[in-house]
């Protein structure tokens, strides 16, 4: 199905061509950058760009690749590359990547800016479908929120356990929910991924749809959960009434997890959504932070229950990157997420993390059990009074370590 957005903003380019405006165009190409086909972060960058403008009038666009194209005034052309330049050195600082900005005198420079956007007349296909894919996109749009609507929105959402690994005992500190974007699509008989209007549009209904059914279907589960919650919608107007519709003791068992992008490029932003949270009883925790950044994140002086890293396999330095996280924010703050692999949880232990999440965690936490429920205890493990005394006084040789304890490096 061909980009709706695509339809859009070729029709204002050829309008611009048969009639000049005085406008200033920038296309933002977030190809290069790490989460960059992330829709939550793409609307971050988007609200960071457009921020630069002020009250100045804009037109923004978002495109396949993915790409940001943002329109406005000839006069507001100097905020635009100085947004793109910011962003770009924050970006790069951070070890998100290069952000490709290129800015345009749409009055001289139509042409380029529309060569650039459909390169190799990439404009047929998108003139074939120009009827029917914004119409089809919409009722796509329309049949995902009637999923999200419906009844049986817990058959999609999926668990994910935090495990501490602070004891012997593995034990469970909070759940995530999210929505299975796979589930979501199969049900749809659609690829969200392949329309990017679609796919961001989708993604503002996903954190609705959550504090939905947390309201209707978990209202009396007694476990701590976490999930995704972009800044902009606790800060919208209907955030109160999706909040006030968890019953009070159960917000206080809720943390949401924004990631760490929008606290780097708009803090006072994700501040204000923080203290909305807290009023309505949820803690908060930055997620997605890079291995790398976790020494320079600056908090903005909130308390969050959670600090979310992704493990990222060859990162370098990675374990002293975690021991001084641990050093900074606490064993029982710092998560290691995304562990697909016990090499990250070697690397996590070694380091003085306790709080995983992913497969290996999982298999990790799940190992002792397995080994109690498939093998009877032996007789030696029985009380030491129930033993007979032993033949010689020679001190008893160390017992062999555990399944579990060998998958983390104790023996």
């Amino acid at each position: 199905m061909a980009d709706a957005a695509g339809h859009t903003v070729l029709a204002r380019l050829q309008a611009l061509r048969a009639a000049p405006e005085p406008l200033a165009a920038l296309l933002a190409d977030l190809r290069g950058i790490e989460h960059g086909g992330d829709p939550r972060f793409a609307m971050t960058l988007d609200h960071y760009l457009q921020s630069w403008l002020g009250s100045q009038p804009r037109e923004v666009f978002r495109l396949a690749g993915p790409r940001l194209l943002i329109l406005a005034p000839t006069d507001a052309g100097p905020l635009l590359d100085a947004g793109a330049k910011a962003l770009g050195h924050m970006l790069l600082s951070h070890g998100f990547g290069t952000l490709h900005a290129t800015r345009y005198d749409v009055a001289t420079e139509a042409e380029r800016l529309f060569a650039d956007l459909f390169p190799d007349d990439a404009t047929a296909a998108l003139r074939e479908a120009a009827e029917r894919a914004p119409t089809a996109a919409l009722a796509h749009l329309l049949e995902v929120e009637r999923v999200l609507h419906g009844a049986d929105v817990d058959s999609i959402v999926r668990e994910q356990p935090v495990w501490s690994f602070a004891t012997d005992r593995p034990t469970v500190v909070a759940t995530e929910l999210a929505v299975s974007l796979e589930e979501l699509e199969s049900r749809l008989s659609l690829s969200l991924r392949r329309d990017s209007w679609l796919r961001h549009e989708v993604a503002v209904r996903l954190d609705r749809g959550l504090l939905r059914h947390i309201a209707r279907d978990r209202a009396h589960d007694p476990r701590p959960f976490t999930v995704d919650l972009h800044t902009a919608t606790v800060l919208d107007d209907d955030f109160e009434e999706l909040a006030r519709a968890i019953p009070t003791e159960m917000r206080g068992r809720i943390t949401a997890e924004f990631p760490c992008w929008e606290l780097t490029l708009a803090p006072a932003q994700v501040v204000a959504a923080a203290g909305r949270l807290s009023d309505a009883g949820f803690a908060v925790a930055p997620d997605h932070v890079p291995l790398a950044a976790l020494g320079s994140l600056d908090l903005a002086g909130l308390e969050p229950v959670f600090i979310k890293t992704q493990w990222i396999r060859g990162t370098t330095g990675a374990g002293d990157l975690l021991a001084a996280a641990v050093a900074r924010f606490g064993a029982d703050r710092l998560v290691l997420w995304r562990c697909d692999e016990p090499s990250a949880l070697d690397t996590g232990r070694a380091a003085g993390v306790t709080l995983f999440q992913g497969r290996a965690a999982d298999a990790a936490a799940a190992a002792p059990r397995r080994l109690t429920e498939s093998h009877p205890r032996p007789v030696a493990e029985e009380p030491e009074e129930l033993l007979p005394p032993p033949e010689t006084t020679e001190p008893a040789p160390p017992p062999r370590p555990g399944l579990f304890g060998r998958l983390l490096g104790r023996g």
